[in-house]
C-alpha cells in the first residue's frame, strides 16, 4: 500500500464516518427513549467509575445495535461506487451487457420491506436484538452483515472493522459522558427533528 492510498482511505472513512455520527447524533435527539435506554446499559454494565473501553463492546449490545441501525437507516454512501460488468450476464431475467456500468443502490436495498419488514424506513435499534437480548449474530433475514452499507462481495469496504470500532468507542463514551438534547423553540420547547429530513453529509456518488 502506497502513502498515496493510505490518505485516499484515511479521508474516505473521515468523511463516512464523521457522516454515520452525524446521524447518531440526529436520531439521540430525535429518539430520546433509545438515547436513556443505551445510557441504563451503559450503567449497569460499566458505571460511572471509568469509561467505557473496547473490552465492554460485547455485553454492550444496544449500544452496538444503534450504530447498526443508524447504518441501514442513513448510508453514508447512499449508492455505492459504479462498477462495470466484465462479462455478458443475466439477473433476474434482465441482460446485461458486458460493459454495463452498475451503480448498487444501498438506500433501497437497506429499506427492502422483503427483508426489514413493514418497518423498514422506521429507526428501530431492536430490529438488530434477538430473543436473548443479544446482538444479532450475523444476519438480518438473511442478510450477512444486517445491511448493505459497507457493500458486498469482492469489492467490500475494506475499512468496514474500523468504522464499527471507531463508532462504537465515540458513541459509547458520548453517551456515557453526556444526554444528547435538542434546541428549544421560542416556547421552551423542544424542536422534533425528523429522520428524513435533509442533512447536508454524506458522499454523493
Amino acid at each position: 500500500m502506497t502513502i498515496e492510498d493510505i490518505i485516499r482511505y484515511s479521508a474516505a472513512a473521515a468523511e463516512t464516518t464523521s457522516t454515520a455520527l452525524s446521524w447518531w447524533t440526529h436520531a439521540m435527539i430525535a429518539f430520546p427513549e433509545i438515547q436513556r435506554r443505551a445510557q441504563a446499559e451503559l450503567d449497569a454494565v460499566v458505571g460511572r467509575d471509568r469509561l467505557p473501553t473496547f473490552a465492554d463492546a460485547p455485553r454492550l449490545p444496544y449500544v452496538r445495535a444503534i450504530i447498526e441501525e443508524v447504518l441501514r437507516l442513513r448510508p453514508a454512501v447512499p449508492l455505492a461506487v459504479p462498477h462495470a460488468a466484465i462479462e455478458d450476464d443475466w439477473y433476474e431475467g434482465m441482460f446485461i451487457p458486458k460493459g454495463t456500468v452498475c451503480i448498487p443502490n444501498i438506500w433501497h436495498c437497506n429499506r427492502d420491506r422483503t427483508v426489514f419488514g413493514e418497518d423498514a424506513d422506521e429507526f428501530r435499534p431492536d430490529r438488530y436484538i434477538d430473543e436473548h437480548g443479544e446482538l444479532s449474530s450475523g444476519s438480518v433475514k438473511g442478510v450477512q452483515a444486517g445491511h448493505m452499507t459497507f457493500g458486498f462481495g469482492r469489492r467490500v469496504c475494506v475499512g468496514n472493522n474500523l468504522a464499527s470500532n471507531t463508532l462504537f468507542i465515540s458513541t459509547a463514551c458520548i453517551l456515557w459522558a453526556a444526554k444528547i438534547e435538542g434546541t428549544q423553540d421560542e416556547n421552551g420547547k423542544e424542536v422534533q427533528l425528523d429522520m428524513e429530513a435533509f442533512v447536508d453529509t454524506g458522499l454523493i456518488m
